[in-house]
């Protein structure tokens, strides 16, 4: 990395761009590291600077680190890395004591300005100073790209992943349980997806006008954060209705977690608004569902809810009014139940 070409630096710079969302931009950026001799290892941390904790979960300094990639199929994939919680705070790159050499044996690249959360790059190895100073440049590119991707892939509103991220990420994880499928769907801890729709969301808009509409909508995004894990995904899916999928919970986990939020919206004070409620939908992630598939079978939940009283959460394989409706419906008269 000491001598670099021109070549070298416009292929670093043609395989960043090609990327095409902040996920694939990460790996390529780490494997871009790694391809440095000098370099032993990259790793990849956000940090979310919210005073919350929930089981299971690491904080330091009221920060929490967590890896990059997630591992959505393991619980303890929190990271307590004091170099990367040091570092928070700090614009650019920080690096350990030189050495006796003139080396430093790790450096940390922060990365701020987006609308997700901070992110960290933890290089370690025997790093030069004309490493460092490469790795300065390297991060800066980095840091642009994923500002950029933020914009395409968060909701300007509530930051939350937006329609775009949802797709590709369900997409990722209906092709881990093709590839590992579920035995017992009940009673393994395997992976939910639920719409979520702010009740009469429209009445708040007519009686009270849009700004507060979007506060209501900023706040309910709120409490998804506090009372989902980090291993959970949240996303925006458009105008009053939001998309989980809930990680590595059974079916009782499952369906207690998204009553405990739906009481929690209950029981929150809206200022100006008072008391929204929620309706959910909710379907298990099995092997062979595609995503448009699991979609539908959520969104058909959440109707269900809505017809029956709303303020509930109504799981779609549990509901026998809706399983008999997609047998009807299918090809071949056939459909996997629990």
């Amino acid at each position: 990395m000491s001598f670099l070409t021109s070549n070298q630096i416009f292929s670093w710079m043609f395989r960043l761009s090609a990327q095409k969302d902040y996920q694939t931009l990460t790996h390529e950026f780490l494997n871009i590291l790694q391809e440095n001799p000098q370099i032993n290892e990259a790793s990849g941390y956000e940090i979310y600077n919210h005073k919350r904790k929930i089981s299971g979960e690491v904080i330091i300094d009221e920060r929490l680190i967590r890896r990059f990639p997630l591992d959505f199929t393991k619980e303890d994939d929190i990271a307590d890395n004091v170099r990367v919680s040091d570092s928070a705070h700090i614009i650019g790159v920080v690096t350990s004591d030189m050495d006796e050499n003139g080396d430093f044996s790790w450096s940390v690249l922060t990365v701020k300005g987006g609308s997700g959360p901070d992110r960290s790059i933890l290089v370690e190895g025997k790093l030069n100073a004309s490493t460092i100073e490469i790795l300065k440049h390297l991060r800066g590119i980095y840091q642009n790209m994923v500002i950029l991707h933020d914009i395409k892939e968060r909701d300007l509103l509530t930051t939350l992943p937006n329609r775009q991220s949802l797709d590709s990420r369900l997409m990722q994880v209906c092709q881990h349980y093709s590839n590992h499928p579920i035995v017992d769907k009940i009673q393994d801890k395997c992976s939910w997806i639920a719409i979520l729709d702010i009740d009469h969301f429209k009445r708040v808009n007519d009686n009270f006008g849009h700004l507060y509409g979007d506060e209501v909508l900023l706040i309910f995004s709120q409490i998804m954060g506090r009372k989902f894990r980090y291993n959970d995904f949240l996303f925006r899916y458009g105008g009053e209705e939001f998309v989980v999928v809930l990680n590595l919970s059974t079916q009782e986990g499952a369906m207690s977690v998204f009553n405990r939020f739906r009481s929690a919206v209950e029981e929150y004070h809206f200022p100006t608004v008072g008391k929204v409620t929620v309706s959910i939908g909710v379907t298990h992630i099995d092997n062979s569902a595609m995503p448009s598939m699991l979609l539908d079978r959520a969104d058909k939940a959440l109707y269900y809810a809505k017809e029956h009283g709303r303020n509930q959460v109504v799981l779609f394989e549990s509901t026998p009014e809706l399983v008999a409706e997609e047998y009807e419906h299918s090809d071949d008269g056939e459909i996997e139940l629990f």
